[in-house]
């Protein structure tokens, strides 16, 4: 197809089309150096290929985009829960809120297996001391007794057994 009319400024438009064309197939500095030599020999009135040439010399980057999740740890060996021997204590903190009954019957209701009287001198050691230990479980079962206790209105924590 054979252009009859054309301005400079449509010459213009398909030069810089052609230099993207060959940005994108040889790479900006092949593209510049090809350019550079023709550039030289013309008169410094052609603006056309000032033009072509400026589009040789932008380098578009594409954006960096960082992913919004958080990825899981390739190596497990640092996480506490994979490791199927260690033990976790579930710690009852005393608080001037609630009556001694209600923290013996909370305890009782969230913790299986424990007795009305064992409930009473877990409550009774806290009151006392500060702070008891209701029991040691893995991690997964003390972390649900402890949101259990907390639920109840009770200051609970977890750590990790000696």
């Amino acid at each position: 197809a054979k252009i009859t009319t054309c301005n400079s400024d449509d010459r213009c438009t398909m030069r810089r089309l052609l230099c993207l064309l060959a940005l994108s197939s040889w790479g900006a500095e092949a593209l510049t150096a090809r350019l550079e030599p023709a550039r030289a020999g013309r008169a410094a009135g052609s603006a056309c290929r000032a033009c072509a040439l400026n589009v040789a010399r932008m380098q578009v980057e594409a954006p960096i985009k960082t992913p919004d999740i958080q990825l899981a740890p390739t190596d497990p060996k640092g996480d506490e829960k994979s490791d199927k021997g260690k033990k976790f204590k579930l710690l009852l903190f005393n608080d001037t809120m609630n009556k001694r009954e209600y923290v013996a019957r909370i305890l009782q209701q969230s913790v299986p297996g424990l007795t009305a009287a064992d409930a009473y001198l877990i409550m009774q050691k806290a009151h006392k001391s500060g702070m008891a230990v209701v029991g040691v479980w893995v991690f997964e079962l003390a972390e649900a007794y402890c949101d259990l206790l907390k639920a109840g209105g009770l200051i609970a924590s977890v750590t990790e057994d000696e």
